[in-house]
């Protein structure tokens, strides 16, 4: 039996939540197609992106056992704008879905979306649906109407048999579905982040300061270099790592404090052997619905590194006291948050973070994972 992973990512080296999943599927049996991120036509303006439209051609892709990887056709613009459009690129989706050679529309057991433009593809597509809501889509910058991504959504959700969210801020906008909602948070490979952590402390000792800080992750519209800058400058002894994909207008920006470091991308496996050295991680996002309603992965591997995180206002962080992370919403608040992280830090915190975020393992989210899937298979063959 197959499954159909509809991704709003490519799949690459990081094992994101959405892979996460799709291995999941794999491991239970399905034979699993990754569909990456749909690319419109504007890809053509851009001569980095050209190769992007005809990467359909190349069909599945074999990634590891029972699990492939495809792109799909190019869209048309303007999908997130006008309801019209997103109807007739969900035709087209669907179109290539079912042409596409391996006959992945057939005998088709399961299909987990984390796309709400396609209701119209999922309707098609008539198999059991789980729609696993990870952002407000509709809060994104770009070409975009709110209330047009509202609506398919809000259609996305009416098709699918269960609808997932990361957290109860995402989840306050499927209270008409109730019965079929679920929150399953992000997590942690805990034993990867957790092993680096403990192997540099030692209980009755000190802590070694390295005079640094660690940001991980993309650095887009939501990355806040004013509060950046605000910490650069008023810690100038500090190193202030930033490793991910940058937009240029976020290093041109910093570009002006020699302290911060734009280190490009590393393998998860990496960040997480470095990341116990820094003396406080930083969650740095400029306050907006789109950032209010993120379950931020990093936040989840820092806290199994132990180090103390200091983060703008997100909804999901609230349930955790000081001794997990401290909230600013300013600047200012900022600097005093990451000055009173770093001095109040101490071995017996850090293995209090590492122990605590043990319940945050993969593991705990796969085992919801599977219960959705089953609870949504019974529930159609009822």
């Amino acid at each position: 039996m197959k499954a159909l992973v509809l991704s709003t990512n490519n799949y690459r080296s990081f094992p994101s939540r959405k892979q996460r999943f799709a291995q999941r599927l794999a491991e239970r049996g399905y034979d699993v197609l990754y569909v990456e991120a749909p690319v419109t036509w504007l890809a053509a303006a851009y001569p980095r992106q050209r190769s992007k439209l005809n990467a359909w051609r190349a069909g599945a892709r074999a990634q590891g056992q029972h699990l492939w990887t495809a792109s799909p056709s190019p869209w048309l613009p303007l999908f997130k704008k006008y309801e019209h459009i997103a109807d007739h690129d969900a035709v087209v989706y669907y179109r290539y879905l079912s042409r596409l050679p391996g006959g992945w529309t057939t005998d088709l057991g399961v299909v987990l979306s984390y796309l709400p433009f396609v209701p119209e593809t999922l309707r098609l597509l008539r198999a059991p649906v789980v729609y696993d809501c990870v952002d407000d889509h509709s809060s994104y910058p770009g070409l975009i109407d709110r209330n047009t991504v509202i609506r398919l959504e809000q259609r996305t959700a009416s098709v699918a048999d269960a609808v997932v969210a990361t957290n109860e801020t995402i989840a306050s906008r499927f209270t008409t579905w109730l019965d079929k909602l679920s929150i399953i948070p992000n997590g942690v490979d805990y034993d990867l982040f957790a092993g680096p952590g403990m192997s540099v402390l030692k209980p009755g000792g000190g802590l070694s300061r390295n005079h640094s800080l660690l940001y991980v992750g993309a650095m887009r519209e939501w990355f806040d270099t004013e509060i950046v800058a605000a910490v650069a400058r008023a810690f100038p002894e500090y190193s202030i790592d930033c490793f991910g994909a940058a937009l240029p207008s976020v290093c041109q920006a910093l570009a002006g404090l020699p302290s911060v470091h734009f280190k490009g991308s590393l393998p998860q496996r990496a960040i997480a052997q470095l990341a116990p050295l820094y003396d406080a991680a930083l969650i740095p996002f400029r306050m907006s619905p789109l950032t209010q309603g993120v379950d931020p992965l990093k936040f989840y591997e820092y806290t199994s590194a132990g180090l103390p995180v200091v983060s703008s206002p997100i909804d999901a962080l609230g349930a955790f006291d000081e001794s997990m992370v401290r909230i600013a919403f300013t600047p200012d608040e900022f600097v005093t948050a990451v000055q009173s992280s770093i001095d109040s830090d101490s071995v017996e915190l850090r293995l209090h973070r590492i122990e605590s975020s043990r319940r945050f393992d993969w593991s705990y989210r796969i085992a919801e994972f599977d219960r959705v899937i089953d609870a949504t298979l019974s529930h159609r063959d009822a």
